[in-house]
Order: structure tokens, then C-alpha cells, then sequence
């Protein structure tokens, strides 16, 4: 066991080393792109991340602070049933669909804090809680891309139904941990003014975070465009960016990867949540194990759906000339499918690890 300790640790240092060495020649080499990449993250915020998150930031903080959040959960106690989970697990749930990646798992901290779930339960919720928002899918990416918002509505659609899934599966796997659906503890609540301005204060501070992410990973992403498939490689770092980049291909190739980096959340997002969960005890590894089954689910509905309703011929009937198609399986989209079935046959061993360790 120590020689493990002592060569997992040699292997850390040696990866660190490694990674800071490469990112400090692509800074040296690449610093043009980097700076670009710069620019164009600081517009993703100030024209998308801020106008769509800032206000849901503080909403959620505001139902978490005050009465306002048990109120929200009491008609949706189904949702703490099905995911077994306390009844606030509804508003977490809910809000996450809404108000986008983050959301979600700022809430889950808040709750965990205050000790209305347990640390077990928030790892449950956060499989099913980091979800791309309405606004984002349809304005950001079905309209530039495919110039129809029906087309995110399917992808939106498509998106609950995997979260709904998700969650199930993941009580499944790890047991309810509370009695689900009971009403969590009773706590005391500050002044709704009070609570309105801890909110407010506390969603500055969050969006400042989210857009230093945001920034970071945009110079990253422009610094890496000289790869192979660099610029299908961007959207696993930074959403926005690889969505950014989707418009122009063809209809299937940016069906799966639109779908592909909205599920999946990108890096960026992971590294917001990482920071959001910081000092509250509550771990990723489920979170990072469901994803691959999370992303699976949505491309599977997406593609489902869009057959279903045709939505290649609606989109591009109002076009008088066919757009060219690069085709729907580049060499990027194959290797992010591989990813995916990565992720999947690793979430498959540790549930087999799990199930025997039950048995026994």
C-alpha cells in the first residue's frame, strides 16, 4: 500500500510538472489565440453568462435563505419520493432546469450548510441537478445553429427526461439514504430583506467566479485550436465556446454535439460546481460516473425526437439552396462518443463493485 502511495504521488507530481510545463509554452507560443480567446470569453459573459445567470443566482440563493424555497417545493413533494430525497429536493431540482449549470449546485451547498439533506443525499441530487437552462439551449444554441427553436425545445425536452432518469437510477444504485419525500428540518429564517440582500451579495460574488471560469477556459480552448479537432474538442472545456463554433456544419453533426457539449457541461462547469461545493463535505464521483449516462440519455432522446418530427427537413426547408453536410460522424464526434462509453462501462464496474459489496 505505501509503494502505491509513494508512486501514485511520483506520477501526480510528475503529471503536474507536465501540465504546467505545456501550458507555459502555450502561452510563450501561443499567446495571440490566448488573448483572443480572452476577448471573446469576457463578450460570452457580458452578453450571455451574466444576462442569463445573474438573476437566477440570486433567486436561488434567495429560496434557499429564506421560507420562500420550502413554499416552491410543497406542490412538487413527489419529486423528494421519486428521487428519495428530503421535499426540498424539489425546488433544487426544478431550479436547476431553470436557471442553468451552476444553480443547481450552489443550492445543493446551501441545503447541505444549513442541514436540511445530508452529504449522502446532495451527492444523489447533483447527478440530476447540473442541467443546461431553457434559455441557453434555445437562444444560444438551436437558434444561431439550426435557426429554429423547436429545435431546443426537443434538446430542453430530451434533457429533463435524462435528468428524470438519472436520478432515479442513482437512488437506485445508492439506496433513498433519508426517508424520501419527509419535510426537512425546521430551521430559522432571516428577515426576507436581510435574506434579499445575503442573495444578492452572495450572486455577485458566484458570477464573478463563473465568468473568471469562463475567461480561463475560452484562452484555453483558442490556445488548443491548433490541434486535430480542436475546435470539437473545445466544447468538452467550455460550453459556449464549442457551442459558438457549431454553426455552418451539418444538421447532424451539430445536433450531436450540441447535445453532446449542453449535456455534458463542459469543464468549466465542473470546476464552477467544484468550487461552489468547496468546504461543504459533498464529493463529485457520483456526479462524474452518472454523467456519462446523463449525456447517453439526452443524445438518445434527442436523436429519437428529432427523427420523429423530421426536424432535418423543417429546418432547412426555408433555405432555397441545400446547405453542404460534413457529415454526421466526424473523427471529433467519434472520439466523444468514445468518451461517453468510457465513462459508461466505468460507472458500470463501480456499480458492479457496489452491488457486491451489498451481497456480502
Amino acid at each position: 500500500m505505501k509503494r502505491y502511495q509513494v508512486i501514485k504521488a511520483r506520477l501526480s507530481g510528475i503529471l503536474l510538472c507536465s501540465g504546467c510545463l505545456f501550458l507555459g509554452l502555450l502561452l510563450l507560443t501561443r499567446g495571440k489565440e490566448a488573448a483572443q480567446g480572452v476577448k471573446e470569453g469576457l463578450v460570452l459573459c457580458a452578453q450571455s453568462v451574466i444576462p442569463s445567470l445573474f438573476l437566477f443566482l440570486a433567486f436561488s440563493d434567495f429560496l434557499s435563505l429564506t421560507r420562500a424555497g420550502e413554499l416552491l417545493a410543497k406542490p412538487f413533494f413527489f419529486l423528494g419520493q421519486l428521487f428519495g430525497a428530503p421535499s426540498c429536493a424539489a425546488s433544487v431540482f426544478l431550479l436547476s432546469l431553470v436557471g442553468g449549470y451552476p444553480v443547481g449546485a450552489r443550492m445543493l451547498a446551501r441545503f447541505a450548510e444549513a442541514g436540511q439533506i445530508s452529504k449522502k443525499t446532495a451527492e444523489k441530487l447533483l447527478c440530476c441537478c447540473v442541467n443546461a437552462s431553457p434559455a441557453f439551449l434555445i437562444v444560444g444554441v438551436a437558434i444561431p445553429c439550426f435557426g429554429s427553436a423547436k429545435v431546443g425545445g426537443v434538446m430542453y425536452g430530451s434533457q429533463i427526461l435524462a435528468a428524470l432518469l438519472t436520478g432515479i437510477l442513482a437512488r437506485l444504485l445508492y439506496g433513498p439514504g433519508e426517508e424520501p419525500g419527509r419535510i426537512s428540518p425546521k430551521r430559522e429564517f432571516p428577515p426576507l430583506a436581510q435574506g434579499f440582500v445575503e442573495a444578492v451579495t452572495s450572486a455577485s460574488r458566484s458570477i464573478l467566479l463563473i465568468c473568471g471560469f469562463v475567461v480561463v477556459f475560452s484562452a484555453v480552448s483558442h490556445g488548443l485550436s491548433f490541434l486535430p479537432y480542436g475546435e470539437d474538442w473545445a466544447g468538452l472545456l467550455e460550453v459556449t465556446v464549442g457551442c459558438a463554433g457549431l454553426p455552418g456544419r451539418g444538421f447532424w453533426e451539430m445536433l450531436v454535439l450540441g447535445t453532446v457539449y449542453t449535456a455534458f457541461g463542459g469543464v468549466c462547469v465542473w470546476m464552477q460546481i467544484s468550487c461552489f461545493l468547496r468546504g461543504t463535505g459533498i464529493r463529485m464521483r457520483k456526479f462524474i460516473l452518472f454523467r456519462g449516462i446523463y449525456v447517453f440519455f439526452s443524445l438518445l432522446f434527442t436523436i429519437l425526437a428529432a427523427k420523429q418530427l423530421r426536424l432535418p427537413e423543417e429546418v432547412f426547408s426555408t433555405f432555397s439552396k441545400a446547405l453542404p453536410m460534413r457529415g454526421g460522424a466526424t473523427a471529433g464526434a467519434a472520439a466523444l462518443l468514445i468518451l461517453l462509453c468510457l465513462m459508461l462501462l466505468l460507472c458500470g464496474r463501480r456499480c458492479g463493485i457496489i452491488k457486491k459489496k451489498n451481497v456480502r
